[in-house]
């Protein structure tokens, strides 16, 4: 048995224990709490048993196992990026709105300069 056998479903745990609390305490939602623990789940279960990896790649058409989680990893890290820049534009358009709103409401004529 391979060390990262051992180590990855400890990781796995501990993971799924920490998302666990931070949702008991509302720091996260229930989509990243359930995402997060079938990442762990799967990523456990791949390290526990790796020639599973090789026969969902046969699934999907690639030749190997590793070429398998490689390109399944892109794809998460993808949709991470993706999700993230959606978040970070959303929060600018608002600050931009937020900031308008202020400028209006702090208008400062040339008449109240003069005083």
């Amino acid at each position: 048995m391979f060390l990262y056998s051992l180590i990855f479903p400890i990781i796995s745990i501990m993971a799924i224990v920490w998302f666990a609390f931070r949702y008991l305490k509302g720091k996260n939602s229930i989509i990243t709490t359930v995402l997060w623990t079938l990442f762990w789940i799967v990523v456990a279960i791949f390290s526990l048993f790796p020639n599973l990896s090789n026969q969902f790649a046969k699934l999907v058409g690639i030749t190997r196992g590793l070429d398998f989680i490689i390109i399944l990893v892109f794809i998460i890290l993808f949709y991470t990026v993706l999700r993230l820049y959606f978040i970070v534009d959303k929060l600018q358009n608002d600050l931009n709105t937020v900031v308008k709103q202020v400028a209006i409401q702090n208008e400062i004529t040339l008449d109240d300069e003069e005083e």
